[in-house]
């Protein structure tokens, strides 16, 4: 009887304890992918806007990750307009000190590294 019943537990141990395949999970701001995830959006966020200054992360609101033939992550973030312009080479950018020259914006970045494309990839980008 027991050999029927540790294969048997060991089953649903493993299916109750698996994250969901295609669900999201909050994962650790820290996570290296997340930080990867972050700079490529940050990166594709400045390459795309028309403003002379650079905007960086300043709060993280929710960060959340899917499994599906590799990690798609999902950033909810605020960032802020810096005093570097564009194509600075300054290590470290604060932002403007005036609220309307910071020019605050939260956004919703998903970032894909999955096995079917090469490279990482912003696959959305939604700011208000």
């Amino acid at each position: 009887m027991w050999k029927l019943a540790v294969p048997l537990l060991s089953v649903l141990l493993a299916v109750g304890f698996c994250q969901d395949p295609g669900g999201l999970m909050d994962v650790n701001a820290n996570d290296p992918g997340v930080q990867t995830a972050l700079k490529l959006a940050m990166d594709e966020y400045n390459k795309a806007s028309p403003d002379i200054y650079l905007y960086k992360v300043v709060k993280i609101i929710r960060v959340q990750r899917k499994y599906l033939e590799g990690y798609e992550y999902t950033l909810t973030v605020m960032i802020a307009r810096t005093v570097c312009k564009k194509g600075s080479m300054a290590e470290s950018c604060p932002v403007f000190i005036n609220p309307d020259r910071a020019k605050t914006h939260q956004c919703k970045f998903v970032v894909c590294n999955c096995l079917w494309v090469p490279q990482w990839m912003l696959l959305e980008q939604k700011c208000f």
